[in-house]
């Protein structure tokens, strides 16, 4: 299996202590990881084999991209996000690590206008960025080929406050500026997939209390960009990646997030 995250060990902006953590441990971001376990198990419950183009929308610094990439060499695997600066360094990152089955261009959801070109579409904590969620959602379901899969993962409505709220005035307000559409259930987000066309197969709460949230929660409280910080995160990485694991066992009630798995109809 490819490596997730693999290109923090050749972008120019990640550290030596970055990339040393990544070779002991990986990923240091315990949400990342939740995402990235969440991806992982649909793709096997649907036996996904061989897709031969998939979007990663909203693709951010690359990470499920170039995991796509790697794990589908026979693929092209398109990543967009509406951050060229994002995108830019994601190109650099492609050459870097001389894979040529990835591309990366910058592209507006909400006006993303491609049809029936892709088998696989996957958009992780992305729509909740997107005031045009229910515009967004429709355009990435039309982009699907008839039998195409679309994997969809955002966090919803809290049913209580998250872990050690009190610490993460920073993180929250952060959240507050970037989560720009309307704070969803999980059914409601379920029922807004349908709505775009799709049939929904499954929907997977993520995030429990006590698992996934507690260890985002412990990795955020030293949000603020500062060398301290770093290192602090690096520090709590380990424990968190533990709790992260552990999320995926569903044992918590209270649950932070939603994952739809949904095929487009043929």
């Amino acid at each position: 299996m490819p490596r997730f995250g693999e290109q923090r060990l050749v972008r120019a902006d990640v550290s030596a202590a970055h990339r040393l953590h990544f070779r002991m441990f990986g990923v240091a971001d315990p949400a990342h990881f939740v995402h990235h376990r969440w991806m992982r198990r649909e793709l096997a419950e649907e036996r996904v084999r061989d897709p031969r183009r998939i979007l990663d929308a909203g693709c951010g610094t690359g990470d499920h991209s170039f995991y796509l990439a790697r794990r589908f060499p026979e693929a092209h695997v398109l990543g967009v996000d509406i951050d060229r600066q994002r995108i830019e360094r994601n190109r650099d990152t492609a050459g870097r690590l001389g894979m040529r089955n990835i591309q990366f261009e910058v592209a507006d959801l909400e006006r993303f206008d491609e049809r029936e070109a892709f088998d696989l579409v996957v958009s992780i904590d992305v729509l909740e960025h997107i005031a045009g969620q229910a515009q967004a959602m429709a355009n990435l379901a039309a982009a699907l080929r008839p039998g195409g899969l679309a994997l969809f993962h955002i966090p919803c409505e809290r049913p209580r406050p998250a872990p050690f709220s009190r610490f993460l005035q920073d993180f929250h307000e952060w959240g507050e500026r970037e989560h720009v559409a309307d704070e969803l259930s999980a059914e409601v987000f379920a029922q807004r997939v349908a709505d775009s066309g799709l049939t929904v197969v499954r929907t997977r709460r993520t995030f429990g209390y006590f698992t996934g949230e507690l260890a985002t929660s412990l990795f955020a409280i030293p949000y603020r960009n500062t060398t301290l910080n770093r290192a602090l995160q690096l520090a709590v990485s380990v424990p968190c990646r533990g709790l992260a694991l552990l999320d995926s066992l569903e044992l918590d009630a209270t649950r932070y997030a939603v994952g739809v798995t949904a095929r487009r109809p043929r």
